[in-house]
C-alpha cells in the first residue's frame, strides 16, 4: 500500500448499513492513507442487497484505468465481475485491479469455481480473499491489508458481533457492542468519524460506556417479540410447511441481544428460526433470518431465492433476503396470529424467550 501522496484512485465497494462493511472500508481506507472524509480521491460505495443497480451504476462511473477497486464484505456477482475484468472498448483493462475480500458462504457459493472472461485486450489483475469460516471481514481485511498493524479492540469486537453474534456470550460482551451499534454508519463520513474514534478505546472502555444502553436495547426487544405474528411456509426443499414467527422491525435498531431472542423465540415455538422484516427506503423489504445454524440461515435464504425470486444470502446462523416492494412482500408472506396455526397448542403452551436481565451481571 501506499500513502496518500500516491493519486491513484480508490473505489471501495463496502456492504452497506453494515458495521462490518463500514469497518473494512476504513481498514483499506488506512492503509492507503487517505482515511479522511477530506480526500476526494476515494469513492466511497455502500453495496445493499435491496438495491444492487444503483450501487453497480456507480461503480461504473468511478472506474478510472488507473484505480484500484476494492468489494469488502461483499461480493460482485459473476456477470458483474465478468463486465469488470472484460476491457472496454479501446481494448484497455477499465480499473487496475480487483480485490474482492468477504467472509460469506453466499459469496464462496457464488465465485468459487469463478474464471475470468477470455479476451483480447488487457484485464485488471484480480485478487480473492473470501473465507467464509471468517467470523467478520474487517479483522480479514485489516490483517490482510495491514499485517504489521495491531488490530484494533473495536474490529475484535465486530469479530463477535458480525452475522448471528454467537461470538457474544458475556454482558461485557453485549455492552460492548451495545456501544458500537449506536455509532451512526448511515453514511461513509459518519462511520470513519465514528470507527476512529472507537478504534481508541479498550473493551473494558466499550463495555463500561455500552452498560446501560444494553438494557435499554433488552427492554426494546421484549416489546418486539411481544407482537409476533406467524406464517406458514416451506423454508427448505422437500419439507412440510412450517409456522414461522415473524417481527417487524430492523435488527439493526435492537443491538446484537435480538439474535439470541429471536433464535430462541424459533426453538420455542417449533420451527428453529424467527424473521424479522422492514422497509428500505427505496420501498424495499429486507428480511433477516435468525437461527442456531440449524436450520442452516444461509440455505433458507437460498430456498426463498428460488422460490420467491428473492435476493440475498448470509451465514449458518443469520442471513436476510430482499423483496422489491411492499405489494411483493405481503403476497409471499401471509401473516396470521398463533391461534391460526397448525402449531397452535405447541405455540400457545410456550412463552416467549425469558428477558436477559442485564442489571443482574453488569456491575
Amino acid at each position: 500500500m501506499s500513502a496518500s501522496k500516491d493519486p491513484k484512485p480508490l473505489v471501495i465497494v463496502y456492504h452497506a448499513d453494515c458495521i462490518d462493511g463500514a469497518a473494512c472500508a476504513w481498514g483499506v481506507s488506512k492503509a492507503w492513507g487517505v482515511d479522511t472524509k477530506t480526500d476526494h480521491n476515494v469513492t466511497y460505495i455502500p453495496y445493499g442487497h435491496h438495491d444492487t443497480e444503483e450501487a453497480e451504476r456507480k461503480i461504473h462511473a468511478a472506474l478510472k484505468p488507473d484505480s484500484e477497486l476494492y468489494f469488502v464484505d461483499v461480493a460482485p456477482n459473476p456477470g458483474l465481475l465478468d463486465d469488470l475484468m472484460t476491457p472496454g472498448p479501446d481494448g484497455k483493462a477499465k480499473t487496475e485491479a480487483i480485490h474482492i475480500m468477504d467472509h460469506h458462504k453466499s459469496a464462496v457459493a457464488m465465485l468459487k469455481d469463478y474464471a475470468p472472461p477470455e479476451t483480447t485486450g488487457n484485464a485488471p489483475k484480480l485478487e480473492m480473499l473470501i473465507d467464509e469460516s471468517k467470523t467478520s471481514a474487517a479483522r480479514m481485511v485489516w490483517e490482510h491489508v495491514m499485517p504489521d498493524e495491531p488490530v484494533p479492540p473495536v474490529l475484535d469486537v465486530i469479530n463477535l458481533m458480525d452475522g448471528d453474534a454467537a461470538g457474544l456470550t458475556t454482558p461485557m460482551d453485549f455492552a460492548a457492542a451495545a456501544l458500537i451499534d449506536t455509532r451512526d454508519i448511515s453514511n461513509i463520513d459518519r462511520a470513519l468519524i465514528a470507527l476512529r474514534g472507537l478504534a481508541k478505546l479498550t473493551f473494558n472502555d466499550m463495555a463500561k460506556k455500552g452498560k446501560f444502553i444494553a438494557a435499554d436495547q433488552n427492554t426494546k426487544i421484549n416489546k418486539l417479540l411481544a407482537n409476533a405474528q406467524f406464517v406458514t411456509m416451506q423454508i427448505l426443499p422437500d419439507t412440510d410447511p412450517i409456522a414461522v414467527p415473524v417481527v417487524n422491525g430492523d435488527v439493526k435498531q435492537f443491538g446484537r441481544q435480538v439474535s439470541e431472542r429471536l433464535v430462541s423465540l424459533g426453538k420455542q415455538t417449533g420451527s428453529g428460526v424467527a424473521f424479522a422484516w422492514f422497509m428500505q427506503k427505496n420501498g424495499s423489504i429486507s428480511m433477516s433470518i435468525r437461527t442456531d445454524g440449524s436450520p442452516d440461515a444461509q440455505l433458507i435464504a437460498d430456498h426463498l431465492k428460488q422460490t420467491m425470486g428473492v435476493t440475498g444470502g448470509g451465514h449458518a446462523g443469520a442471513g436476510a433476503v430482499h423483496f422489491s416492494s411492499l405489494f411483493e412482500f405481503s403476497r409471499q408472506m401471509p401473516f396470521h396470529m398463533p391461534q391460526q396455526t397448525t402449531q397452535e397448542a405447541a405455540i400457545n403452551r410456550k412463552p416467549l424467550p425469558p428477558a436477559i436481565d442485564p442489571g443482574k451481571y453488569l456491575h
